[in-house]
């Protein structure tokens, strides 16, 4: 496997050139985003590691900038998860990388190994993905079969909206953000992201949206229009009085959070009164838990795997028949906005009980 390891740092290129090439990676070193763009002229790599500060073009602009005319995986290497930094890496999974990890730092560190299995892993899982970078505009998917479908799930009367996102989810999670209308109900979402830098994510998806971000909290009771992430390092599910049950339980599906943990809960204790998306990933975290949100008769959609950066996580749902409608994330806001509207007007309901 061949990578690209773009860092201003002469000890961390040396590090992790070391690391990598020991593992039968072959490796070129770029310093700088400049650097990096003339190496890619006459070297392509099978992915790219990323630092988030550097002189001149720094992390996302170098990011950007190769995804505009390279179809590369690419993922962003911080050497902290501080405000500045971690701002800066959600930018770069704004333009496309696929995953942000925290540096692995002095071979004395405790923690030394861990990072470097951790790498280790994203890096070769991350290089089997296929970039789709183009989304679809589907207007024509959006127009089949939605009024009588509309319709059911208004009179279901939704009281929440659980979504799932692994790689690349942050692009779709952006574009259905931007489309949506106040929601009657609130949102739930797993994202399979680093631990530490889910505060910086909370606040970029703020930045999107003027629904309220935040970090779900045990036993908390869910409101109306405000968009709940499941936090580091715990499942996120619901208590009999569908209040947020927080479980530091073993991974499911390799993660924690697990998409599926949620999916399964939601099934559980909300049964038809839910929706559930399932979006742009790599793996099959999420399907199996879709699939029993289907027949529990909640709606079911999938982001299209022809939009998703990684199409996995879709298609293993789509494979389960767990999808009741497959859109774009632009067509999934589209109908939430549309549910949402028709439960006001012919319901009255607020979506609460």
């Amino acid at each position: 496997m061949r990578v690209l390891v773009v860092d201003d740092s002469p000890v961390t290129r040396m590090l992790l050139r070391a690391v990598l090439e020991g593992e039968g990676f072959e490796v070129r070193e770029a310093c700088s985003g400049d650097e990096a763009l003339q190496l890619l002229a006459g070297f392509t790599p099978d992915i790219v590691t990323m630092d988030v500060h550097m002189p001149g073009m720094d992390g996302y602009e170098t990011t950007e900038r190769i995804l505009e005319s390279y179809a590369l995986p690419v993922v962003i290497l911080s050497a902290s998860i501080d405000h500045r930094a971690s701002a800066t890496a959600m930018r770069a999974l704004e333009a496309g990388a696929l995953a942000v990890l925290e540096k692995p730092s002095a071979p004395t560190a405790d923690d030394f190994a861990d990072r470097i299995e951790e790498l280790l892993r994203t890096l070769r899982n991350m290089a089997q993905v296929k970039i789709s970078r183009r989304q679809r505009r589907s207007e024509a998917s959006t127009a089949s079969g939605i009024p009588p479908l509309v319709a059911q799930t208004a009179a279901q009367e939704p009281r929440l909206v659980a979504i799932a996102a692994s790689a690349g989810g942050p692009l779709a999670i952006k574009a259905l953000l931007q489309r949506l209308a106040p929601q009657p109900w609130p949102m739930v979402l797993v994202q399979h992201i680093a631990p530490g830098f889910l505060p910086s994510f909370r606040d970029w998806l703020a930045s999107l949206t003027p629904m309220r971000v935040c970090i779900a909290e045990n036993g908390q009771q869910l409101l109306p229009d405000v968009l709940y992430l499941a936090p580091d390092h715990h499942h996120l599910g619901f208590a009999a009085n569908r209040g947020v049950l927080l479980d530091d339980g073993p991974p499911v599906e390799h993660v924690r959070p697990a998409a599926n943990h949620l999916f399964h809960s939601v099934a559980s204790h909300f049964g038809r009164h839910a929706i559930g998306i399932q979006m742009s990933g790599m793996g099959r975290d999420g399907a199996q838990g879709l699939a029993e949100m289907h027949r529990a008769g909640a709606l079911t959609l999938v982001q299209d795997p022809g939009t998703a950066v990684i199409d996995s996580m879709p298609r293993a749902a789509i494979e389960l028949q767990a999808a009741r409608q497959v859109l774009p994330p632009e067509g999934i806001a589209e109908l939430l906005n549309v549910i949402a509207a028709h439960m006001v007007v012919v319901n009255g309901s607020n979506g609460r009980e």
